[in-house]
């Protein structure tokens, strides 16, 4: 099994299997989605008549459809022309996660983007359903999209909507797009708003609940007996000897000159009728009680396919808050995290590999190999002197390629020499069919790790990637080859999945996904540092200054605002040779 990223719902119905990473898993949302007020479940739309059911309890908003396969060619509808500016007098908000974008005011046209969660934008009046299923209207976005009202569009006439607390935007204009934050300890809640003390702790009690019943379930088909419960913490045990402090001494036992104590009278008939209704009133509070505790911990506002996350996932952590008494990490996709379970990432060790080509650059260029790769200059006596050392990685413009002494070296625009076995050279590429003598397109070639981005025939950027590693034939990882468009492209997307190789790992919106083959992508890679050596589940990394660069510059065209986009006959996706 390969990594996978799971997409944002809305393009999953556009018919795309959107997960990151790189398996053929179907997807699966990994945070919650409230509604507009994050302190209120939200609003329903069974109310509205909706055919589809409503966000549940916990602030997930239903996905549009299920998952189906990716279409190998970009669809054929267009964009409707954009609307007269003077036109656009609503103000709107995206308060579902994901807000899907049409292609025409109908639920079954072609579905060519999403807003996230937070979004806002003017849209034009209300437009008459064309299908069925939006009762609440449809608005045209400046783009020329439309967004339906029942599917968690909120529009007003009057001012922007109101949202609690609203994810801050992604930053577009840097290699990262979001802060993140690093899971500490398994068993961490990801709750739609804060919780008070009483649902901290029965979540807590849920997830040892959860726990117990899988380590059973293991041991049974080890055939194995049961292990023993793990004691319940310290506030959910009585207190020692019924006091309030648990911890009082016993008292002294009586000693031998102590007066003999009088047998306790027998209880009157009376007194045994009044304790006998004692303890059922006791015994019917405890009961009471203990299902109140189930009914709570049944609709605690935890996440609902993802409310634990386990050590070492990583989130992102895009704002601070102070509510119940504690500290939270509100994330991009509005859940909370108590901010004592969560430590903040830093930046990471390679920002950025790449290079922009000026216009005049000829081939060969490429990367170093090696750490103190050693560089010649030539002497007056016409030999090879070296000079210096060269490190890994290190950008290298050739002028030339010729053989002195019996080697092949490199001539740089330095006038410097290089072994060309100690270099990762990029040769040139012939356009693929197809392709416009000015389209943009990209060339993978996995034997170098090496990826060059052309604009017809001209090199325009280049750098190093980290593709898929070594698997297993159960747990394959390769990078496919052959000729793809990209279909579509996220400036963030969720990786998770479940290896035997790797465990269970889940990093939310990984930056700048652009899919090409289904569920692989090529995507930044904060997490490690390893560009230049294969080290994925399959997709392709990038570091996330070389993956945005990338993101920007192909097709298809993200229109301002959305956080993901299709491709389609007006904007398609740009070639993607891996070889």
């Amino acid at each position: 099994m390969r990594l996978r990223i799971e997409p944002s719902r809305s393009l999953l119905s556009l018919g795309l299997a959107l997960a990151i990473g790189c398996d053929g898993d179907p997807p699966s949302p990994t945070e919650p989605t409230p509604a507009g007020d994050a302190q209120a479940p939200p609003p329903s739309a069974a109310d509205e008549g909706e055919a589809d059911p409503p966000p549940a309890d916990d602030g997930a908003a239903p996905p549009d459809g299920a998952d189906e396969p990716t279409p190998a060619e970009p669809a054929a509808a267009v964009m409707a022309p954009p609307p007269d500016p003077a036109a656009l007098t609503m103000h709107a908000l995206a308060a579902y996660e994901i807000v899907t974008l049409y292609a025409e005011p109908n639920l079954e046209s072609t579905k060519l983007g999403y807003l996230r969660m937070g979004q806002r934008t003017m849209v034009t009046a209300k437009l008459d359903d064309q299908g069925e299923g939006c009762t609440k209207g449809w608005y045209q976005l400046p783009s020329g999209a439309y967004a339906c009202a029942s599917k968690g569009l909120t529009v007003d006439a009057d001012k922007e909507p109101y949202m609690h607390q609203p994810p801050p935007r992604p930053r577009q204009d840097e290699p990262m797009p979001y802060d993140y934050a690093v899971v500490a300890r398994d068993g961490t809640e990801m709750w739609w708003r804060p919780p008070d003390a009483l649902e901290r702790e029965l979540a807590a009690e849920k997830y040892a609940m959860q726990q117990e019943k899988l380590a059973a379930e293991a041991a049974a088909a080890a055939g194995e007996p049961p292990p023993p419960p793990k004691p319940k913490p310290a506030s959910a045990q009585a207190p020692v000897d019924g006091g309030e402090d648990g911890g009082a001494e016993p008292p002294a036992l009586p000693g031998v000159d102590d007066p003999v104590a009088e047998p306790p009278a027998p209880l009157t008939p009376e007194e045994i009728a009044e304790r006998k209704r004692k303890e059922e009133e006791a015994r019917q509070r405890a009961e009471e009680e203990a299902a109140l505790r189930r009914e709570k911990m049944a609709k605690l506002p935890l996440h609902p396919e993802t409310p634990y996350l386990e050590k070492g996932f990583i989130i992102t952590a895009a704002l601070k808050i102070k509510d119940k008494g504690r500290t939270w990490w509100r994330t991009s996709r509005g859940g909370y995290l108590d901010a004592n379970k969560v430590f903040k990432r830093g930046e990471p060790k390679i920002v950025a590999l790449g290079h922009e080509l000026p216009e005049d650059t000829g081939f060969p260029f490429g990367f170093v190999r090696d750490d103190k790769t050693p560089v010649f200059t030539m002497n007056a006596e016409g030999k090879l002197q070296r000079t210096r050392s060269a490190m890994y990685r290190d950008f290298v413009d050739g002028v030339e390629q010729l053989e002195i002494d019996g080697k092949e070296y490199l001539r740089t625009a330095e006038d410097e020499y290089l072994r060309t076995k100690d270099l990762r050279l990029a040769e040139p590429r012939t356009r693929p069919e197809g392709v416009g003598p000015d389209e943009h397109w990209i060339d993978v070639k996995l034997e170098d790790q090496l990826l060059v981005a052309y604009e017809g025939e001209r090199p325009v950027f280049t750098t190093l990637v980290s593709t898929g590693r070594k698997g297993t034939e159960e747990e394959p990882f390769d990078t496919p080859t052959g000729t793809f468009r990209i279909q579509t492209k996220h400036i963030s997307s969720t990786m998770d999945g479940n290896t035997a190789s790797d465990g269970a790992y889940s990093i939310q919106d990984v930056p700048w996904a652009m899919f090409f083959h289904g569920n692989y992508a090529l995507h930044g890679a904060f997490w490690h540092a390893g560009f230049g050596g294969r080290r994925s589940h399959g997709c392709i990394n990038l570091a996330v200054g070389d993956a945005r660069w990338l993101f920007w510059w192909v097709g298809p065209t993200l229109p301002e605002g959305w956080h993901g986009a299709a491709a389609h006959a007006d904007s398609p996706g740009s070639v993607v040779v891996v070889r």
